[in-house]
């Protein structure tokens, strides 16, 4: 009785309206594991897990590589236990649930696959068994398979440009949304498991830095091809402006004064579907070796619940964001030049960015050609902001004609002169309201300072935006569709990779950010220098 159903977002927005009074905060769904972020341990298996097989617990990764920390190490090469295989899994148990709570569940990791992780078979899989009487009594289970995901991203996400040390893994979320098949269950055993190992080398592992599991709404059946159900759905939402709703869930509709992490998953993005990009995506954490806003070192990890504030005015979006990444990162600065010998360190901002609600065409507007941005198509610093509160950076340093792909971490970042950290291609680190996985378009990552969205690399089930023969992106990798409007798509591997230009007047008011990845005054660098 397995019931497994692509993750989805009830979410959406649009029109006129100015913000007043705050509605009550809303707590966002708690995870119900309690060391989810596997760093608390005991003999070396993190508290409240067990381990099976060629599984360890350790440093993901190498301490002057990588800001990470322990996690889950499952390895397809080598067989510690001496047992024949190359196969493991690790579980937790969460107790106590009770159905009259809800009876629909995402189990998410955040994880990654190291270049030579491989299993034949596709025996890489997120998994839950089902039990009653206070787990005595098994009652089913259910599973999906992780590891054609990791196949297809190796070759959709392949970037020839990435920086070789690190190798070509990025870290993602891959997740199994499930309801429990009989009121009785009050006990669910998640975890991860692989079998058939049959990896190469000395990076053939697959990472975990966390899970979670939360309770979810019932997901309506994704149908996008059939309007009706969205605006059956905008019926019940309160419009903001633009394409922005606010979800009132059957209580007040006074929209808030204020959207924050407490309340980001009523905050919503009309689509082609209805969508909550914010939802989990707005606090984060000073990490150690993070400078704070003082302009001190941090030494013990701080929790930024207002990593992201979000505001409304008639005409636009406020977001007032901290920029810290709420994923991993390379360790900065880059003393061992394992990226390319980055100085500067990453510190938390305080800036400001004016998204329009009703983005307009630009008459005079112009593309970067020939991979150059010699005609300055785009600025130096933020030219948008990813829905993390991150900010998006063109595709070059501090050289006109130099692709800055090769300099980045495996979250596609790095700091700036000014400690600013950003992107200069796809996130893929970036939380979405579901996995984007290929399955279906692709969800919005953030908004381009002239307002118009951009969306992950896919069109469709299987269909990369960067491919399309019918409707094909433009040189600012643009394209119109009826449902979403003028939007972007990230182009993995492909020039401008985020955007090639303004397609919309851009909002040139803003409060801090950086002034691109050059020296202060401009001039050339090499690769030493930075």
């Amino acid at each position: 009785m397995k019931q497994l159903l692509p993750l989805l977002a009830a979410a959406s927005f649009f029109c006129l309206a100015l913000i007043t009074l705050a509605a009550p905060p809303i707590a966002p769904p708690a995870n119900l594991i309690s060391n989810g972020s596997m760093e608390t341990a005991e003999d070396g298996i993190p508290t409240g897990f067990t381990f099976e097989g060629d599984v360890l617990h350790g440093y993901l990764g190498h301490a002057d590589w990588d800001a990470v920390g322990r996690g889950v190490r499952m390895n397809s090469v080598q067989d510690f236990n001496k047992d024949g295989k190359k196969a493991g899994a690790f579980w937790t148990s969460v107790k106590g649930l009770d159905a009259k709570d809800g009876r629909w569940f995402r189990l998410r990791i955040n994880a990654m696959a190291q270049d030579g992780f491989n299993v034949e078979k596709d025996n890489l899989q997120l998994r839950v068994k089902y039990f009653g009487d206070g787990g005595e009594n098994a009652l089913d289970g259910a599973s999906t398979r992780v590891y054609p995901l990791i196949a297809r991203e190796r070759d959709d996400m392949a970037d020839e440009g990435t920086n070789r040390t690190l190798g070509n893994g990025l870290w993602r979320f891959y997740d199994l949304v499930f309801r429990t098949p009989f009121p009785e269950v009050d006990t669910l055993k998640v975890g991860v498991s692989f079998g058939d190992g049959a990896g190469e080398g000395n990076m053939a592992e697959f990472w975990v830095d966390e899970i979670e599991l939360v309770r979810i709404p019932p997901p309506a059946d994704y149908q996008p091809k059939d309007g009706s159900k969205v605006v059956a759905a905008l019926k019940d939402m309160v419009p903001i402006g633009g394409r922005f709703y606010f979800d009132p869930r059957g209580g007040d509709k006074t929209v808030p004064a204020k959207f924050d992490h407490t309340n980001s998953d009523r905050l919503l993005y009309l689509s082609d579907r209805l969508e909550a990009p914010f939802a989990q995506n707005m606090d984060s954490w000073l990490r150690p070796g993070y400078v704070d806003l003082a302009g001190k070192t941090v030494e013990t990890a701080r929790y930024v619940p207002d990593n992201l504030v979000i505001t409304f005015t008639d005409t636009h979006m406020v977001m007032k964001t901290r920029n810290l990444p709420n994923h991993q990162t390379a360790s900065f600065p880059d003393r061992w030049r394992n990226l390319d010998g980055n100085p500067n360190y990453l510190q938390e901002q305080d800036a400001e960015y004016r998204i329009p609600l009703e983005p307009k065409e630009d008459p005079d507007r112009r593309a970067m050609q020939n991979g150059q941005n010699n005609d300055r198509a785009l600025p130096g610093g933020p030219i948008g902001v990813a829905v993390n509160g991150v900010v998006f950076f063109n595709p070059f340093d501090h050289i006109a004609d130099a692709d800055a792909v090769w300099r980045l971490d495996r979250c596609c970042g790095h700091p700036a002169p000014n400690k600013q950290y950003h992107y200069h291609k796809y996130p893929a680190c970036v939380k979405s309201p579901w996995a984007d996985d290929g399955e279906q378009a692709s969800p919005v990552i953030g908004f381009a300072l002239d307002g118009y969205p951009v969306y992950g690399p896919y069109e469709g089930q299987g269909q990369l935006a960067k491919d399309l023969k019918d409707n094909p992106l433009n040189e600012f990798n643009v394209h119109e569709d009826e449902a979403r409007g003028w939007h972007y798509h990230v182009t993995p591997g492909k020039f401008p990779h985020i955007i090639g230009g303004y397609w919309g007047v851009a909002e040139r008011r803003r409060r801090g950010g950086a002034q691109g990845d050059g020296p202060p005054g401009g001039g050339r660098r090499g690769p030493a220098a930075r």
